[in-house]
């Protein structure tokens, strides 16, 4: 009891030191305990990316597109459709015409066509996407639109998608570590109000490894109040716990050394 009754006296002796110890040991053992759970609510925060494969389509001008997207958005198998820009129209008719090896002039491209991108919903199967593309033509007519062929939706292009994959690979465990770093800075900065108060009790009192038993009893009941919290959540992760238990063991051993006054 003792040791425990210094090692709080050193806390509220310098209570900043101390908040973020004990705010970082709660956080760092709740994140481990409950990391199955809490990864899960991570993961939910992150947008997914449904689009799939997509297709063109080139529709005569007596049509009205912008009902035809309308129509063509509520279908299942549909993620997106979008009606293109002039400029996107122009790539795409020279892009069928190249693939029929067919030349045209700037002047002769000046068709008055409504333009869409149909995006399937992400994994639809080949029979889907081609009863869609059936049921556009039979919307508009056969003879008033154009189909370009099924691109693929190459998302590993996509440096957003690189990104959202990566955080959703990594960004847990990059959380982990930096609330492990803090924990570590709080600890060690505790650490050196430890040393002070053990040189003067090794010296003064003939104490013998008063540091590593000031933390011993002082990191043992911090660990025990946030194994205690990690229960808000639900039935923690026992194996993380003894993960977390040996990070507060490391942190009683750095407390081993013999001291000596440090001035801070």
């Amino acid at each position: 009891m003792f040791y425990l009754i210094q090692f709080f006296k050193i806390l509220f002796k310098s209570p900043l030191r101390g908040f973020f110890l004990l705010f970082f040991s709660i956080l760092m053992v709740c994140s481990l305990g409950q990391k199955a759970f809490l990864e899960e609510q991570f993961l939910k925060m992150i947008p997914e990316n449904k689009a799939g494969s997509y297709f063109y389509g080139l529709i005569a001008s007596t049509e009205s597109y912008q009902n035809v997207a309308r129509q063509m958005a509520v279908l299942p198998g549909v993620y997106k459709v979008e009606v293109l820009s002039e400029a996107q129209i122009k790539d795409e008719v020279k892009g069928i015409l190249g693939s029929l090896q067919v030349s045209l002039n700037q002047t002769t491209l000046d068709l008055n066509y409504a333009g869409l991108k149909v995006i399937y919903t992400k994994d639809l199967k080949p029979r889907a996407q081609d009863l869609i593309r059936d049921y556009l033509s039979h919307l508009v007519g056969e003879g008033n639109i154009t189909l370009g062929a099924i691109k693929l939706n190459d998302q590993s292009l996509d440096k957003r998608n690189q990104f959202i994959g990566a955080i959703k690979t990594w960004g847990y465990s990059l959380y982990l570590f930096i609330i492990l770093v803090f924990w570590m800075i709080s600890l060690l900065s505790v650490r050196v109000k430890i040393a002070e108060a053990s040189y003067l009790l090794e010296s003064y009192q003939r104490k013998r490894k008063v540091g590593v038993k000031m933390a011993s009893f002082g990191l043992s009941l911090i660990f025990v109040l946030s194994v205690a919290t990690t229960f808000v959540l639900g039935m923690p992760q026992i194996l993380n716990l003894s993960v977390a238990l040996m990070i507060f063991v490391v942190g009683i051993l750095l407390h081993s050394k013999k001291y000596q006054w440090e001035n801070h």
